[in-house]
């Protein structure tokens, strides 16, 4: 059945945000339409709106899940579960269930998708009637047809998608109808029937072309030239492919990089068949391109959504806490309020003993008032450490997880790649990508409070310097004899105490001509550290602000009001001497500027 459309919210501010969540929706525009959703959540805050709260809820869970954010998407879809079954609509439940078989499949844990794709259409009612739009019918079986193909179930898949294409046709969905035709045309290719998979991507090209979605129209030319080339038609296939070129050129703003990657990997596939190698290895090249170029920008997008979505939800449960102390506030001064009127009037002899319990019960809410910001401050600080915690687990499994495949990518494209120039351009894309994941893992450590001591510090500073000097050959001696006091360094100290570590080595390495290095770190009543290389020695003239890093290495050293000292090695030992020693203030245990204590 067509869904029927219900009137739309009765709050003209909320109707116009949801107009215009959708209209970013449908250009995919990721950050307009997490803006107006939380505009739209502000406007709703501190009110019982369960309809409107999960109507922007599962927007934004899909808006996310189009980004690759499934974490934050299935998050969102836990929350609004529990408002679809309050509402008691099982078309907004059944739009939930398909949403979680897509983000489960996503990340590859199907044995959760396949038991949400078959609730979706359990829930799914007889006459389904919505305020706003929700997933159709079509949709959950074509997702449920797609999902049964990828895994291998053909004959299951093939139940499924003749019912999205009925569905679709009878609703008058012109994209899902061609998207329906393109998706039997693929099931009917890996039943090696090419002749059917052919008259159904046409099909689904004159559809697409005639509804103008040419992101579509570009699938169909895809499974067209793989069906040629099944048959061995190789002037067919390049005819095709040339068509499609064509029809790319004619609307570039009309398909997206991900569209023309399966295009040039479809491409590649089908001129290999038929012999055709060069034209081949040009468009695997083509996919690489497209392919890395979509990784960085899902990756950027990514990281900024996340920082805006984290930083959103911290302003508005900030505001809704500010909102509930004043509310509580208020209702203490009008009480307090009613009790010294109302015994004014009773009794003029209790005015002066009722002045002095107004006296001390004001002073009594002074000091309360004082203990409940410093609660509140402190609660602040807590949740400070748990988004940090939280955004360093983020960026480990996720952007370290994207930068790993990203690495991985172009070291295998470089291991396969003919041409010496791209080549040398994969290698170097895998080195940056493994030198990203190296500063990411630094970062994770600095922002970790649970490897916060000075103890800390000192392992982790030193098996770096061991396993630096390792990959360049370098011999290294380390000392670093305790005991070491229970300091507790901030994130900057940290930070700021291992990358001076660091660049001194990355000096040494590349510009000393170094073989042997000492590493030495002592505490003093403050923390010396001492690095000593039988290199070339500093040059006739330098100083501590010749070189960028040195600058950097002073800098980071002033900012935790220590020392730094950079000198040429003893006289017949010769090399470099890069000692620096960081300040324990008097009667403090810390490191820390005062004002991070």
């Amino acid at each position: 059945r067509a869904t029927q459309q219900k009137a739309p919210f009765a709050d003209p501010v909320m109707d116009g945000i949801m107009r215009h969540i959708l209209t970013q929706m449908d250009g995919f525009n990721a950050d307009s339409s997490l803006f107006w959703i939380d505009r739209g959540l502000r406007h709703i805050a501190g009110t019982n709106s369960p309809e409107e709260r999960y109507f922007l809820l599962t927007y934004r869970a899909e808006v996310l899940y189009y980004e690759g954010l499934f974490t934050e998407a299935m998050r969102d879809l836990d929350r609004s579960m529990p408002l679809a079954e309050q509402l008691k609509d099982s078309l907004l439940i059944a739009n939930v269930h398909n949403l979680r078989g897509l983000t489960f499949e996503s990340i590859n844990k199907n044995r959760e998708a396949l038991p949400h794709m078959r609730q979706a259409l359990a829930w799914f009612p007889l006459h389904p009637a919505t305020r706003y739009p929700v997933t159709e019918l079509y949709h959950i079986h074509g997702n449920l047809g797609s999902y049964l193909m990828n895994s291998g179930m053909l004959d299951s898949a093939a139940i499924h998608f003749p019912i999205s294409l009925r569905l679709a046709e009878e609703a008058g969905a012109r994209r899902a109808t061609a998207v329906a035709w393109w998706s039997i045309g693929r099931l009917a290719l890996l039943r090696s029937d090419p002749d059917s998979a052919l008259h159904c991507f046409d099909r689904c090209i004159d559809l697409a072309n005639r509804y103008a979605e040419h992101d579509v129209q570009l699938d169909g030319y895809s499974g067209r030239a793989l069906c040629l080339a099944r048959t061995g038609l190789a002037d067919s296939v390049r005819a095709t492919i040339a068509r499609a070129i064509r029809h790319c050129e004619l609307h570039p703003n009309g398909i997206g990089n991900s569209t023309l990657r399966n295009f040039a990997r479809d491409r590649s596939i089908a001129l290999e068949q038929v012999g055709d190698r060069s034209g081949a290895l040009e468009a695997i090249g083509v996919w690489h391109g497209l392919d890395s170029s979509i990784s960085a920008m899902n990756m950027n997008a990514a990281l900024r959504i996340q920082s805006e979505l984290l930083r959103s939800d911290g302003a508005r449960e900030l505001e809704r806490v500010q909102k509930e102390r004043l509310t509580e506030a208020l209702e203490r001064v009008r009480f307090s309020r009613m009790v010294i009127l109302t015994g004014s009037l009773a009794a003029l002899l209790a005015i002066s003993g009722l002045y002095l319990g107004y006296r001390s019960r004001q002073r009594n809410k002074e000091r309360l008032a004082g203990l409940e910001l410093l609660r509140l401050q402190q609660e602040r600080t807590i949740a400070e450490l748990r988004i940090r915690e939280q955004v360093g687990r983020d960026m480990h499994d996720d952007l370290g997880a994207g930068l790993s495949g990203l690495k991985l990518r172009n070291e295998m494209a470089a291991r396969t790649e003919i041409d010496p120039a791209k080549r040398a351009y994969f290698a170097d894309v895998a080195q940056q990508a493994g030198d990203l994941i190296g500063s990411m893992r630094q970062i994770i450590w600095a922002m970790n409070d649970d490897q916060a001591s000075l103890e800390d510090l000192v392992v982790y500073t030193t098996n770096y310097a061991r396993t630096y000097a390792g990959q360049y050959d370098l011999s290294i001696t380390v000392k670093a004899d305790g005991p070491w006091p229970p300091v507790t360094l901030s994130t900057m100290q940290r930070r700021n105490v291992f990358l001076v570590v660091k660049e001194a080595l990355h000096n040494i390495v590349k510009h000393a001509q170094a073989r042997q290095v000492t590493l030495g770190l002592a505490w003093t009543g403050a923390l010396v550290v001492d690095l000593h290389d039988d290199g070339i020695g500093l040059a006739q003239g330098a100083d501590q602000a010749a070189g960028s890093g040195l600058r950097n290495m002073l800098r980071r050293v002033t900012d935790l009001h220590g020392m730094l000292d950079v000198a040429s090695g003893p006289a017949g030992i010769g090399g470099t001497v890069i000692r620096f020693s960081i300040p324990l203030p008097p009667n403090e245990r810390s490191i820390a500027p005062h004002h991070e204590r």
